[in-house]
């Protein structure tokens, strides 16, 4: 009896370990990472009604950079500007909520980095800063499900389509890096360089959501930093996958604005000093649909 009492013992104290660790794994004592104030802001402006916009700027945190901080924009600008973790995939859904609640437009142009625009989706930021706001601001109700597939196969059903799910893992930072470690697919480079051939798809399709409704849609560039310039062989690539989708862009790829590393706080954002300099011939320069010159 006394072996019996010690093996029950032993088995509880076992258990009361396996579920304390269990506990501190799944729920983590930090407080749980806020991401994107920047990607709640641009769904605000894509599912609202604003009548005297005719323009809407999309794109990566540079161009975030550029029309999002300073000066404010005039009234006929939406400016729905993000990071580029929420990609061509996550813009195009936006998009299109700002096309079926704006018929004024007549412009759109999205901003990005050559380098960032190939992005389809990365373990590591994606689902914080696309997959949950999406999600939760009903923006995945009626995306395109190509994109919605697209997301299954990398992140796994669950945190596309499971809201209980999503909340667990966008609350628990240990449980999500467990998760992402063990069960995202990390994204191959696309055979050919350039990019991957659902960003050109969801690109194609909104230049044909735009032309659809008689709406212009461009493709512009901020600066580069020079020593981050991309490789000619990819900068020849995605011109030709460009040209294909808007033919107007041909030359500002091979002619980026090219800036000096000490007029960057990192690798891909300008100095304050610096946008301030420059950013209101950048905006001109975009909007007017120019190429941009030093």
């Amino acid at each position: 009896m006394k072996r019996f009492l010690a093996k029950v013992l032993l088995l509880a104290i076992l258990a009361a370990v396996l579920a304390a660790a269990l506990a501190l794994f799944a729920y983590s004592d930090r407080v749980p990472k806020r991401f994107g104030p920047e990607v709640f802001r641009a769904i605000r402006v894509c599912t609202s009604a604003a009548p005297q916009a005719r323009t809407l700027v999309l794109g990566d945190s540079v161009a975030n950079q550029v029309f999002a901080t300073g000066s404010a924009m005039p009234a006929d600008v939406a400016v729905a500007t993000c990071n580029q973790v929420v990609t061509p995939l996550g813009n195009r859904i936006l998009l299109d909520r700002w096309l079926a609640l704006n018929p004024q437009a007549e412009d759109v142009v999205y901003v990005s980095l050559p380098g960032t625009l190939a992005n389809d989706g990365t373990p590591e930021f994606t689902f914080h800063y696309l997959l949950f706001p999406f999600a939760e601001t009903g923006l995945f109700d009626g995306a395109p499900p190509e994109t919605l597939d697209h997301f299954r196969r990398r992140f796994g059903r669950l945190p596309v389509d499971n809201a209980s799910v999503r909340h667990l893992l966008y609350r628990n930072d240990r449980l999500y890096d467990f998760y992402e470690r063990r069960i995202v697919r990390r994204p191959a480079p696309p055979p050919g360089g350039g990019l991957p051939e659902i960003v050109v798809g969801n690109l194609r399709a909104m230049r044909d959501a735009c032309a659809a409704r008689g709406v212009r849609f461009r493709l512009a560039f901020p600066p580069v930093r020079e020593d981050r310039r991309p490789s000619d062989a990819y900068l020849k690539r995605l011109a030709d996958q460009l040209r294909a989708i808007c033919p107007e862009i041909d030359g500002q790829v091979e002619n980026l604005r090219i800036e000096p590393a000490e007029h960057f706080r990192d690798d891909v954002h300008l100095t304050r000093e610096r946008l301030d300099e420059i950013r209101d011939e950048l905006r001109v320069s975009i909007l007017a649909g120019g190429r941009q010159t030093p």
